[in-house]
Formats: structure tokens, C-alpha cells, sequence
């Protein structure tokens, strides 16, 4: 059977490994059995964060002649007392809150004290239950508190535990103190199985061991500054809980934007170009393609547009105010529309006199005058209106409608 490892030999394998194997100093003190105020740290490893910052780590080592400090003990009391408290408050609370009218017979005081009793035992369950720090907790970490540093260690034998499910409640404890657990094996090797969480990281522990001065003229030869591996883990963690943080809060602002504004993104589906026309039904049953078509026979000539009729010999004009393609001539009208002005209509250029090619379309007011004299005055009051409204004047003119046979 082999001997099972010893506390001494769990010191010396921390002290001569710790240091190369995790935080990596080129000059670092690092002693066993180091005393503060009556209180004997089992390793002490220490070296300069910064220039004038010295960093302390402190290791308390257990093995199996010790592991009954390593067991998690629950303090009855601590629990009990939280329960009652918590439900005295509930009780006051709920007082203020309704507002306490009730008369002071039997029935009444029975009930109040049938809920404060059934409150306690309910929250002192909870509370023991939920394994919190003032009502349950193990020696070892208690232990360690009361050593000034900037990071704790527990330091244990791989064959200090033969339960493995306290082992697991040891791992969990150290986590939710921020203590971090090394296991050594029988080689002297070390597996941090959990990292501490660093605190006071300017704070100078190192005044309260002896041999201040003698430490810091060791660790003062060549040190190397910079945060230790835990610092920069929770540097890590800190940065990804304010991205989180930022990225929810502009969401939550895009959301509130769209919603009383507008939206952030344009639809580009909402342009006029992209509409579906009126005589084409997209929800409609899906129809079969007849295998049978017959003779091809040639597509029908387009239609002629719809022009307005203009009498012989009588000269028509009316005022344009652009002449566009047709998905520009739609913008337009649309912001013709958003300023307030109505009437508008559009014609081919097939129906004007000198219009450029078919392709276009030509929008105008809507009106017809017999000379061109009248159209140049409403053409000229068009203008005035368009200014008004902070709109583009540029295209607009005076043509004649050509005569439809």
C-alpha cells in the first residue's frame, strides 16, 4: 500500500513548482511556514506586480491526517437566526405594505405566529440548502482568510480524498470563495484544477508578514512586472460582461428608435419599382402550364397609350413638371404627394408635341390652357409653389398635346 502523502511534502512540492509552472517571476521569495500575527501560512510566494506594488500568494496545505478541515460543516445557528430574521422582515413588510387593520384577538396572533414559525423553517431549508458562505463552510477557507493576500490557495494530495463527492463540494466552495485548489500527485507534479480570483491587487500584504525589507530586496533583482494569469482571466471576463452590456443596450436603443422614429435600415422592398401590379395575384393557387400549346403564334403589338383628345386645329398645352422614366416618375409623385399637392397626372410622351423618345413619361398638373400665354403664367405660379415647398424647379415647362387621330 502505498504511504499516503504528507502535508510537508505537499508544502515543498507547491513551493519549488507554483512559481515556474504558474506565475512564472524570474525573482520571487517563496518560503514555507511563514508567520503572521500567530498565524503560520503553509507557503508564501511573493514578487513586485509593479514597480513599487509587491503581490502576495498564500497556500494552505491539507492532507489526509487534515482533511476534516477540508469538509464542509453547516453552522445551524447562522442558518436558524437568518430564517427568523428574514421572516420578521417578510412579516413588517407586508404590514407596511397592506397596512395592518386587524384586531388583536386569539385567531389572529395564532395565524400570525403559525406564518412567522412556517417562515423560518422555510427559509432556514433554503438557506441551508442553497450552501451560503455564513451558513455553511469549511476550516480550510476560513482558515486561509485570515491570511493577508492577494491570492489564496488550497493545496491537497491526490490521495488525500477517498470520497470523491467531497472532493467535488471542496471544488465548490473554493470557486464560490475565489480560492483556487492545487492537487498534487506523488511525483511532486501540480494541477490547478481552479484558478483564484485575485483581490486588492495594489494593496501592500506584504507589510503585515515579517522580513518585509529582506523580501523586497530579493524580489527587487530583475523582477518582472505585469498582471498575473488570474488577473488577466477576470480582465477577460470583465470586458465580455460590458460587450454584452453594450451590444443589450443598442438593441434596446435601435428598438425604441424604430418604434417611435422609423426604421434603421430601409425596407428596399418599398420602393415603387419593386411593387407587385394590380392585375397579378401572388396568393393565388399555383396553376398548371398546358403541355398543348398549339401553333406559336407571334405576341400582340403593345397598346397604344391613352391619349387625351384634342380637337382639330384647336391647340391644347399643359405645364410638365418633369420629364421621367416611369419608376422616377413614381418618386416623384410621391414626394409631390408628401408636400400636399394633389392633382397631378401622368401621360405618355407619345401624346406631347417635340417630347423626347417613348421611354418616358411626363408628369403634369393636371390642367389644359388654349395659348401658350396661359400656360406660361401657370407655369410660372407652379414654380413659386414648388419653391415654397423646397422643391426641385428646374424641369419644369410648357409643351403642346399632340392630336390623336
Amino acid at each position: 500500500m502505498a504511504t499516503p502523502l504528507t502535508e510537508k511534502f505537499i508544502q515543498h512540492a507547491v513551493a519549488d513548482r507554483l512559481n515556474g509552472d504558474h506565475y512564472r517571476r524570474r525573482s520571487a521569495y517563496v518560503s514555507t511556514e511563514v508567520y503572521t500575527r500567530l498565524k503560520r501560512a503553509d507557503v508564501l510566494l511573493a514578487f513586485l506586480r509593479t514597480r513599487s506594488s509587491p503581490y502576495v500568494v498564500v497556500v494552505e496545505a491539507k492532507s489526509r491526517n487534515t482533511i476534516h478541515q477540508l469538509k464542509l460543516k453547516v453552522h445551524r445557528g447562522r442558518a436558524e437566526w437568518t430564517g427568523r430574521l428574514l421572516s420578521l422582515a417578510l412579516l413588517v413588510g407586508l404590514s407596511a405594505l397592506l397596512g395592518y387593520q386587524w384586531y388583536f384577538n386569539a385567531l389572529n396572533t395564532l395565524l400570525l405566529l403559525a406564518v412567522f414559525l412556517l417562515g423560518s423553517v422555510l427559509i432556514t431549508a433554503v438557506v441551508t440548502w442553497l450552501r451560503l458562505r455564513f451558513a455553511r463552510s469549511i476550516s480550510a477557507i476560513e482558515q486561509l482568510g485570515r491570511y493577508p493576500a492577494n491570492e489564496s490557495w488550497i493545496a491537497v494530495g491526490e490521495d488525500t480524498f477517498v470520497n470523491p463527492a467531497e472532493y467535488r463540494i471542496l471544488l465548490q466552495q473554493c470557486r464560490k470563495n475565489g480560492v483556487g485548489l492545487i492537487v498534487v500527485d506523488a511525483r511532486g507534479r501540480l494541477s490547478l484544477k481552479q484558478i483564484p480570483r485575485p483581490r486588492h491587487v495594489f494593496n501592500d500584504y506584504l507589510s503585515r508578514y515579517g522580513r518585509k525589507q529582506e523580501i523586497l530586496d530579493g524580489i527587487s533583482r530583475r523582477p518582472a512586472y505585469g498582471a498575473t494569469p488570474a488577473e488577466r482571466r477576470q480582465n477577460r471576463r470583465r470586458f465580455l460582461n460590458i460587450a454584452l452590456l453594450l451590444s443589450l443596450t443598442g438593441l434596446l436603443m435601435l428598438l425604441v428608435y424604430e418604434e417611435n422614429y422609423g426604421p434603421v435600415v430601409p425596407d428596399p422592398f418599398a420602393d415603387p419599382r419593386f411593387r407587385t401590379p394590380a392585375d397579378i395575384d401572388l396568393e393565388g393557387p399555383a396553376q398548371d402550364v398546358p403541355t398543348d400549346l398549339g401553333p406559336s403564334t407571334p405576341a400582340p403589338a403593345p397598346a397604344a397609350p391613352d391619349c387625351p383628345t384634342v380637337e382639330a386645329n384647336t391647340p391644347t398645352y399643359v405645364v410638365v413638371d418633369a420629364l421621367l422614366p416611369t419608376p422616377e416618375a413614381e418618386v416623384r409623385l410621391q414626394q409631390l404627394a408628401a408636400a400636399g399637392m394633389r392633382g397631378q397626372e401622368q401621360l405618355s410622351t407619345v401624346c406631347l408635341v417635340d417630347a423626347p423618345g417613348p421611354n418616358t413619361v411626363a408628369i403634369t398638373t393636371g390642367a389644359r390652357y388654349p395659348s401658350p400665354e396661359s400656360a406660361r403664367h401657370a407655369a410660372g405660379n407652379y414654380r413659386s409653389l414648388l419653391e415654397k415647398l423646397g422643391l426641385d424647379t428646374q424641369d419644369v415647362q410648357i409643351m403642346q398635346l399632340g392630336r390623336v387621330e
